[in-house]
């Protein structure tokens, strides 16, 4: 063995200088010690050594990298976190990280180019002329940043002589109602909808009803509100508030003449349940809420353990029908008294049958069509026309949709998701509190259960509508 005081040959010291380093590594330098690129102070060797283990930035491009001692052989490479800093334009549509890109200011900023847009006419608006004012219906969710990102679209709107309508913490259905009730120029929706609660962001409505503006019209939108060069109207724009109760009153109309029913009603809005008490409190229906966890799910399986919750609760309870609201306002999913998840054919052809119903005993003589994407024209245009309706190809955007939706007065439109545009005030709306208003109408016309109503619509519709 060798004596104590001599360097193991199995476990050389790392500080053990026993020739010029810099004859081994070109980043080396005479001693024993190292300089790293950028720096001007020399380190150890031991130092050199534990930078390169824990993957020193500056080690990246360090010529004396290769000089690891009984460091493993493979240099990993730690990955460059990429900082997004910037805004998600789409159809419609802005998102960015609240704070670090999405604050009170920018939204300031935001509020400035939208009102110079609007009262300058771009993207075939009406300009305002002198003695006429525009106005802008504006609301938010419920996340803990939409207040603040609207406080600062409402100054720079108002900065610009634009008058706002606020109709508060609300839905987007309700929103673009609003908008055309006031026959408004313009809503935004404060959200940050499709994204983690660390987003926020807007959407833009046109008076269509349909997202305004386009990808790129945002982006150029975007380029002048970064430009600071404003001139403020002569008189701030006013500032009124909407009553939520003015809203309930527009949503009465889609329920009544309900027989007793039953109905589960899932979703993660507590808010929710409040309204549909309101809007049911003077019919026999007794509603179950069921609360579900705020998570991620897809309704094109149901394969989720909340939504089978919400089967089970409707077999226990023995309800007539369960339905699922998400939380965007507009879907819906909806279960029969067995449990069964109804497709999406199924729940449009029960409002179909309810709107036919209706259309057939006023004077109107509107085709009974129903307006499908081309997706979902191709799948069910079959299907309905057996039970007794014409299916139109809509086109290939809820755009399109929409739009020969209301020029053609069909009876609903629909994209082949669980989401459903009833037509309401010559406006396409897509509002899952009015499909759920719908769906109990059409319950309502018979004692049978959901699913023997289906069954025996689908055996002979085209008998019971002639």
């Amino acid at each position: 063995m060798a004596p104590a005081d001599e360097p193991s040959e199995t476990f050389p010291s790392i500080d053990a200088v026993a020739e010029p380093i810099d004859a081994l590594a070109p980043g080396a330098l005479p001693g024993g010690t190292y300089r790293c690129p950028e720096e001007t102070y020399s380190i150890s060797r031991s130092v050199h050594l534990a930078r390169l283990a824990a993957h020193y930035p500056l080690c990246r491009n360090c010529p004396a990298r290769d000089e690891q001692g009984l460091l493993p052989i493979s240099f990993p490479v730690a990955p460059i976190l990429e900082n997004r800093e910037e805004e998600i334009f789409s159809e419609g549509g802005v998102r960015a990280v609240y704070l670090n890109v999405m604050h009170r200011t920018r939204a300031v900023e935001w509020g400035r180019a939208i009102g110079k847009a609007l009262s300058e006419g771009a993207f075939g608006g009406v300009a305002s002329t002198a003695g006429t004012t525009l106005t802008v219906v504006i609301g938010h969710d419920e996340r803990v940043s939409s207040p603040e990102i609207a406080a600062g679209l409402v100054k720079g709107l108002r900065q610009q002589g634009l008058d706002i309508a606020d109709l508060g913490f609300c839905r987007k259905p309700d929103l673009t109602l609003a908008m055309s009730s006031f026959q408004n120029v313009l809503a935004i929706f404060i959200t940050g909808s499709g994204y983690g609660p660390a987003w926020t962001g807007f959407d833009l409505i046109g008076p269509d009803g349909l997202a305004w503006p386009s990808i790129e019209e945002l982006r150029w939108l975007s380029g002048e509100s970064r430009t600071g060069i404003y001139a403020h109207a002569k008189q701030l724009g006013r500032y009124s508030p909407l009553l939520h109760f003015e809203q309930d009153q527009t949503l009465q109309e889609e329920f009544h003449a309900l027989r007793p029913l039953t109905v589960v009603c899932g979703s993660e809005n507590e808010l929710l349940f409040q309204r549909l008490k309101r809007l049911t409190e003077h019919h026999p229906c007794r509603l179950i809420p069921l609360s579900l966890p705020a998570v991620h799910r897809d309704l094109s399986s149901h394969t989720s353990a909340s939504l089978r919750v919400l089967e089970e609760t409707v077999r226990q309870e023995q309800a007539h029908l369960g339905c699922y609201f998400a939380p965007d306002g507009e879907t819906l999913t909806a279960v029969d008294e067995q449990g069964k998840w109804l497709s999406m054919p199924d729940v449009t052809l029960l409002l179909a049958i309810e709107l036919a119903q209706e259309r057939l005993i006023s004077p109107s003589q509107e085709p009974l069509e129903i307006c499908l994407t081309t997706t979902a024209w191709a799948h069910w245009h079959t299907d309905f026309e057996r039970w007794g309706f014409v299916s139109l190809d809509g086109g290939p955007s809820i755009q399109t949709m929409t739009k020969a939706l209301t020029s053609r007065k069909c009876l609903l439109g629909t994209n082949g998701s669980p989401q459903w545009w009833l037509l309401r005030k010559e406006l396409a709306v897509c509002d899952a509190l009015r499909v759920f208003g719908t769906l109990l109408r059409s319950l309502s016309r018979s004692d049978r259960p959901c699913s023997q109503q289906l069954a025996a619509h689908k055996a002979g519709l085209p008998r019971d509508l002639t």
